[in-house]
């Protein structure tokens, strides 16, 4: 009788154990820090599966947000729980954006000035995007200099009427005209507590411009399920795409190779993870693609692959093999390693050959960081510029240093990916992290 009844209290007791430790698991994935890079706004049906995507407008958005205060002090401002970038979008799409004329600037120092001008937001692209590709991020429709290229946002407090769209490499400026701007609305949600700013240097020189942490960096480390594709599966939506084709596969070591004809192929190294794509359908036809119809195109062909794109955002373009770059992004944050150079690559020739380099591994859900260190210190990137000087690396070959994660394995589980806070320095062609680089690893 009273084993019985030990029975029936003992049930509902796990039971509501079992219930309150699903609604704590739910609780803490929903409101992780880096939750709001992975909202997705559409759904994409393939072949095979329901594939999650995001609309071109977020892919190519900015992905830093730097205020200017009025006495000319510069910090990057992050919100843990929201993307404020996504925010300020919401506040330029309501904006009218009425005419644009090209401002003339005679000297760097000009530009300098417009770009570190006093109370002022600036949103930061990777790299350069088009005009055109403004209307389309924003919702606008400026008709004048659509082809034009710019990688900033300039927006001065004090000005109603106007907004800046600035091009590094010529030290061009873009006047905007605008009707209903207010920043009423972006007020109220900068001035709340989560908000983080860190200090921060916009300095422009030789056509480029460099975010400086003039202060020591405190950065949270993360941890996400692995998500892996499988290569059968993007193989069949790559290479038989109608259902009708048939799919040969070769192996060679630690490569397989999938054909159909011999048009397209699909080499999976099995090692690494990492998928090249090619295909020769169209190869020898020349054309002829503008800058906005590459980003628009390579975005068509990164949603074609079926790759998870909850992370994903714009990097930038490579003029040397006409690679549109793809970056998985925390918090504004790029990430690192997850293939050989840390990217996708979507590539289209003027003679028609497409290429496209990607992994099959991605981020699924964060899950909560492993061993007692949540968060790194990391030193001003001042000081790691005169470490690496020091050390005898030569300036000539130093290009950006960025704070950014390091994609590496959970040395605990092979399903777990620990993202750790670095610098990464672009030196000879390459990225490396800072501390491998003094070690001289």
């Amino acid at each position: 009788m009273m084993t019985r009844k030990l029975r029936r209290m003992i049930l509902p007791t796990v039971l509501a154990i079992l219930i309150l430790l699903s609604v704590g698991l739910s609780i803490y994935i929903w409101t992780n820090p880096s939750r709001y890079e992975r909202e997705s706004k559409v759904s994409t049906a393939s072949s095979n599966s329901t594939i999650a995507t995001r609309t071109i407008d977020d892919i190519y958005l900015p992905t830093q947000l730097v205020h200017t205060d009025t006495q000319g002090n510069q910090t990057l401002l992050i919100n843990k729980n929201v993307s404020l970038v996504s925010q300020f979008k919401e506040q330029i799409s309501k904006w009218q954006a009425r005419s644009i004329a090209k401002v003339r600037i005679t000297s760097a120092k000009s530009y300098t000035a417009l770009l570190n001008g006093q109370d002022s937001y600036v949103l930061n692209f990777p790299d350069s995007v088009t005009i055109s590709m403004f209307n389309t991020i924003f919702n606008q429709n400026l008709k004048n200099y659509r082809s034009a290229e710019f990688s900033r946002i300039v927006i001065p407090v004090n000005d109603t009427d106007h907004l800046y769209l600035l091009n590094d490499s010529k030290h061009q400026i873009y006047s905007v005209s605008l009707k209903k701007k207010s920043l009423t609305a972006m007020r109220k949600v900068l001035s709340t507590a989560s908000v983080k700013s860190i200090p921060v240097e916009m300095v422009y020189r030789n056509g480029s411009t460099y975010l400086d942490y003039t202060h020591r960096v405190k950065m949270q480390q993360y941890s996400y399920l692995l998500n892996k594709l499988s290569a059968s599966q993007l193989a069949n939506r790559l290479l038989d795409a109608d259902g009708t084709s048939s799919v040969t596969v070769r192996n060679h070591k630690h490569d397989q190779e999938y054909t159909t004809g011999s048009y397209k192929r699909m080499t999976v190294n099995t090692k690494s993870s990492t998928v090249k794509y090619e295909d020769y359908s169209d190869a020898g036809t020349q054309r002829k693609l503008s800058f906005t119809e590459q980003l628009q195109k390579s975005y068509n062909h990164l949603v074609s692959i079926g790759v998870p794109m909850d992370n994903i955002r714009y990097y930038g373009y490579d003029t040397t093999s006409n690679s549109v770059i793809y970056r998985s992004y925390v918090e504004g944050f790029p990430i690192f390693n997850q293939t050989e150079n840390g990217d996708v690559r979507i590539q289209m020739t003027s003679n028609s050959l497409e290429r496209y380099y990607f992994s099959l591994e991605s981020l699924q859900v964060p899950v909560p960081t492993t061993g007692k260190q949540q968060s790194v210190t990391l030193p001003s990137s001042t000081s790691v510029l005169k470490q690496l000087l020091a050390a005898g690396y030569k300036q000539s070959k130093l290009g950006s240093i960025e704070l950014g994660y390091h994609w590496s394995r959970n040395t605990s589980s092979k399903l777990v990916i620990d993202l750790n806070p670095t610098y990464y320095v672009y030196y000879n062609g390459t990225w490396r992290t800072y501390t491998s680089m003094l070690s001289g690893s």
